[in-house]
């Protein structure tokens, strides 16, 4: 009877690595980790921005500038006392860049005012927790810098005892080390980042999860009734396990080779092959290597040269190697010995290995993710728990059989430090970042408080989105407590229904008569300068500028008539005037201006609702106020003529100069109303008030930031805003589909964007591709249609490039919850339903 003997399991204690998943004895505060291995290494954190999301291609390089200047930083640390490799290379610094990626459910910002609301509407939301790591062994002075003999004998006695070296004789290279990464601009990890670096294998729960290795993958077990269920099975064929099993999850380990990229450049998209990796799901990427000096890298060059030349001409004879090949071979040996011989050269990373995890079985062998990349994947069947142990903070553990040497900056610039986030560290919900998931906030308070231009703008052609980006942005700041002013200026337009209960709603044909509301008859000065100005300086400058736009009196004599307008209006303030009617009429009365300067403005006042508005004729009424919650101003029905779009306004009839100043006033009134409230203004159809130019826009942004208030524009016009040099009045704001590619570009332009070529085509695409399905590439919000072509659901928000405070522009998709969106949507068949009219 023979007997099989099966053969021995690899022992992670045999690579000097404990059975519990961890390589590390002790982690310190302050980023020192003491291995199992020996030694002493100093992890950092580096900062990610975005990389493939950035402004510019220059923007995109800076992302990668961290790692690169401290990859420099420890060549040029590196002492060594030949340039032959071989000799040098035990001085050579080893590293360690872990890059953590994993998917979670959403959960609100904790400092959020309305936690409760997000997590009812966004609480399935997957969205990625990354985090990056970097990791120096630090070397040891045997006693410490500057220690007596009895100090180092007292070392030697330590060492021998504990197998350890004492603390205090990495001292002086822990503080070398740290200002190098300080000035690379890393930071000391939290614990919440050395958790998520310590347990990703385990979905960042407890990292003492059960771990089954199988040939190709392995089996992670995060509770103990998940472990007893598979244990019932046969642990040798997890195909024939039931599915759901809980906690359970699969990785796949792979060694990332083949990377061919010394010199490529930087604007290829090939470089950025860490970004590949986690599109193509990688929740975790390794790479441990040394780093070699340039001159040691150009020294062993020159002297491999000779050798390169003869394997070169060698497989040329045998017919391994074409002339074309043999060219391309001789260009890159003469390229790359060039760039070491400038001095210029990266640093090297020689023995580098690079390992990757992926989750789940998957579909998809190991080896085919890498097509069409600048890499290769392979399966490390028969090594997966060794390379797990690889992957761990501080571990001695190696698995990767392909080795590469590289420049430090296919590493620096390759995506790894790429997270695209966007906005602010609280605030409402603007949407979640299309690549990589992170939430996008936008803080009412954060460009006042900074001391800059408060003003923002949501720019996009018709059915963009503009105004449900609006409705839902309002309802949230309502949410948060803010008073919120919204002036919608279109006929027709009614958002009352979206903003709810707590929405006090005014229409402006309430001027018209004694429907309550704002006012009554003319003449009732509820959008009177005099009366909502912060001091009576600011009235009457606002005053003479609304009045002289209006331009009342006959042809040519307006410029005749605006210092003597200025004067009266001083005069009759300093009587007591409180409105501009009565300080005409008071200065009028005591001789102080002329019937020819007042009189067309007192009977327009008195004939005019509209004109009534701005001019009062008594000091008392009603003023514009804002509720607690959201005050919506709407047209109702008044004969509110708004003048074209990008027409000069000195060529505008009387009536839709009128309703442009009153626009213009209450803009104007209701930043006044929300005084040092920190609340939010909203302007829809903001391109009747930007036509007044920068003069206006200058006044915005004193009077609100002064008071606290954060206005928000939202227009279709976008060239007005550049042509009346509106860019530096502008800080932040959203960029939706727009149908114009020269308006597209005037919205880049001013934001400051690269409007490189997907980006035009993405925000001026359809959303659909002819009358066949969604167009993914487009901005636009897509639906799905039924054989009648009627839209049956909404597939995928609007996509919005959202340009923030600290300079960053990132594709947001702007997730608007379905009850809310049932009520505000402005869909001519959206409103039917909600009406109950059948729609022919």
């Amino acid at each position: 009877m023979s007997t099989t003997t099966k053969t021995a399991p690899i022992r992670l204690q045999d690579h000097r690595i404990p059975s519990m998943p961890t390589a590390t004895k002790v982690r310190y505060g302050d980023g020192r980790v003491l291995p199992v291995g020996g030694g002493l290494w100093l992890y950092r954190k580096a900062p990610l921005a975005p990389a493939r999301d950035a402004k510019s291609h220059a923007r995109a390089l800076e992302v990668g500038d961290p790692i690169a200047a401290a990859f420099e930083e420890i060549a040029a640390e590196t002492q060594y006392t030949t340039r032959r490799r071989s000799m040098a290379r035990s001085r050579y610094r080893p590293f360690h860049l872990l890059l953590t990626n994993l998917p979670r459910r959403y959960s609100p910002p904790q400092d959020s005012r309305i936690p409760q609301t997000l997590q009812n509407w966004f609480g399935d939301e997957r969205i990625q927790d990354r985090g990056l790591l970097m990791g120096t062994k630090l070397n040891d002075t045997l006693g410490g810098s500057d220690r007596s003999l009895r100090d180092a004998f007292d070392s030697v006695a330590t060492s021998l005892a504990t197998a350890e070296v004492p603390m205090a004789d990495y001292q002086a290279d822990l503080e070398d080390v740290d200002a190098m990464y300080t000035r690379s601009g890393f930071t000391i990890p939290t614990p919440k980042d050395f958790h998520l670096a310590e347990s990703w294998w385990a979905a960042g729960g407890s990292p003492d999860a059960t771990i089954l290795p199988h040939a190709d993958h392995l089996h992670v077990f995060r509770t103990v009734a998940g472990v007893q269920t598979a244990a019932r099975m046969d642990v040798n064929s997890c195909a024939d396990w039931p599915t759901g099993i809980e906690g359970h999850h699969v990785l796949r380990m792979g060694s990332v080779h083949g990377l061919d990229l010394p010199f490529s450049a930087a604007k290829n998209h090939l470089s950025a092959w860490a970004t590949s990796l986690l599109d193509k799901g990688a929740v975790m990427i390794s790479i441990r290597g040394k780093v070699e000096p340039s001159p040691i890298t150009h020294k062993e060059l020159r002297r491999q040269r000779e050798r390169y030349l003869r394997d070169i001409h060698t497989a040329r004879a045998e017919g391994r190697m074409d002339d074309q090949q043999q060219d391309e071979m001789l260009a890159t040996l003469e390229s790359v010995e060039g760039a070491y011989s400038s001095g210029e050269a990266f640093p090297t990373l020689v023995e580098t290995s690079v390992v990757a995890a992926f989750t789940g079985h998957g579909r998809k062998r190991l080896d085919s993710l890498g097509n069409g990349t600048a890499f290769e994947i392979a399966s490390m069947d028969n090594r997966q728990d060794l390379a797990l142990a690889e992957s761990w903070v501080g571990s001695p553990a190696r698995a990767n059989p392909n080795l590469m040497d590289l420049p430090s900056s296919t590493v620096a610039y390759s995506g790894l430090p790429s997270l695209a986030t966007v906005g602010d560290a609280r605030g409402v919900n603007v949407g979640f970042t299309v690549h990589d998931r992170q939430e996008a906030l936008m803080s009412a308070t954060k460009s006042s408080d900074q001391d800059i231009y408060p003003i923002g703008a949501v720019v996009g052609s018709s059915g963009s989105g503009k105004t449900l980006s609006l409705a839902y942005s309002a309802f949230q700041y309502a949410l948060e407590g803010r008073p919120v002013i919204v002036i919608d200026p279109k006929k027709g337009s009614d958002l009352s229904e979206a903003f709810g209960d707590d929405c006090t709603t005014y229409s402006l044909d309430s001027f018209a008569g004694a429907s309550g509301g704002l006012g009554g008859s003319g003449g009732t000065g509820v959008c009177d300068p005099l009366r909502f100005s912060k001091t009576p300086a600011d009235g009457i400058n606002t005053a003479v500028s609304v009045l002289h736009d209006v331009n009342l009196w006959p042809h040519g004599a307006r410029q005749n008539f605006e210092a003597d307008l200025q004067a009266a209006l001083k005069y009759g303030v300093s009587k007591g005037a409180k409105a501009i009617g009565t300080a005409l009429e008071i200065a009028k009365r005591d001789g102080e201006a002329s019937k020819e300067l007042t009189d067309p403005i007192l009977r327009q006042s008195g004939n005019d609702p509209m004109f009534g508005a701005i001019v009062g004729l008594q000091d008392e009424g009603e003023v514009l106020s804002a509720a607690e919650d959201i005050t919506y101003i709407k047209v109702g029905n008044a004969n509110l003529e708004l003048p074209p779009m990008g027409v000069d306004q000195s060529s505008l009839g009387l009536t839709q100069r009128i309703s442009a100043a009153l626009i213009r006033m209450l803009v104007f009134g209701s930043a006044e109303a929300l005084r040092g409230r920190r609340g939010v203004m909203m302007l829809d159809e903001a391109w009747v008030f930007l036509g007044a130019g920068a003069e206006e826009m200058e006044r915005l942004g004193r009077l609100s930031r002064s008071l606290e208030v954060y206005p928000i524009l939202f227009t279709q016009r976008i060239s007005d805003l550049l042509e009346a040099n509106l860019t530096n009045h502008i800080a932040r704001g959203v960029i939706l589909h727009i149908k114009d590619p020269k308006e597209a570009e005037a919205a880049f332009r001013l934001f400051g964007v690269e409007p490189t070529q997907s980006r035009m085509d993405a925000t001026t695409a359809p959303e659909r591709i002819g009358k066949g399905g969604a167009n993914w590439k487009s901005r636009k919000p897509l639906f799905s249609y039924n054989d009648r072509d009627e839209r049956t659901s909404l597939l995928r928000g609007a996509v919005g490039l959202y340009c923030d405070l600290d300079d960053r522009a990132v594709d947001v998709e702007i997730k608007i919850p379905p009850d809310f969106l049932a009520r505000a949507s402005t869909n001519a068949l959206d409103r039917a339903k909600r009406e109950g009219r059948q729609v022919i």
